[in-house]
């Protein structure tokens, strides 16, 4: 019984997205429901079905159309994929009309996450990638589309992150495959 506590507490903590996975843990049966909630793959695989939308970047700028696509690539867990994107943002910063400054504080912090050598390393980078953009986005107009300043309290181990998407859905990078679902939005840029 205490071990159905703690995973709802631990789903409640996530908040928006989650009711879902709790309603599907909730319908796999109090009995079976213990046995199983050792093993977690059910909910692992459920949420797996919760995919990154593709959402139409034409006309963004190319650092901010690669910082999607880190973000992208981490909530699906795919390491490889968040190397690339954070050299793409690396070079989509070239000729952009941010100021050296704010250029050099991304290229530094993207170039951080494109040289991580796990993906747990990448979200750390990732973390500091997003609020320094976030500062960007502030106070300089960047995108032309309504960016969504998201939170998870539960990134990076209890200490809470945040990030930017295109999406109002939450499609966490932090929790990757495991809680994708995880965090609300606190702002709509």
């Amino acid at each position: 019984m205490s071990v159905a506590i703690i995973l709802l507490a631990f789903m409640t903590a996530c908040g928006n997205g989650q009711q879902e996975t709790a309603e599907k843990t909730e319908n796999m049966g109090m009995a079976d429901g213990m046995e199983s909630m050792g093993n977690m793959d059910g909910i692992d695989m459920m949420q797996q079905e919760n995919g990154v939308a593709a959402v139409s970047t034409a006309g963004e700028p190319a650092f901010v159309v690669a910082y999607i696509g880190i973000k992208n690539a981490l909530v699906t867990d795919n390491y490889e994929q968040v190397k690339q994107a954070a050299s793409d943002m690396q070079k989509g910063l070239e000729g952009s009309e941010l100021t050296e400054a704010q250029r050099n504080q991304l290229r530094e912090s993207a170039s951080q996450i494109a040289d991580a050598q796990d993906i747990a390393a990448q979200r750390q980078a990732f973390a500091q990638l997003s609020r320094q953009l976030y500062e960007v986005v502030k106070s300089n107009e960047v995108s032309g589309k309504t960016l969504y300043w998201q939170h998870c309290p539960m990134a990076l181990g209890g200490q809470g992150a945040n990030w930017l998407s295109f999406e109002e859905k939450v499609s966490n990078p932090f929790m990757g495959q495991k809680m994708p679902g995880c965090g609300s939005v606190e702002e709509t840029l």
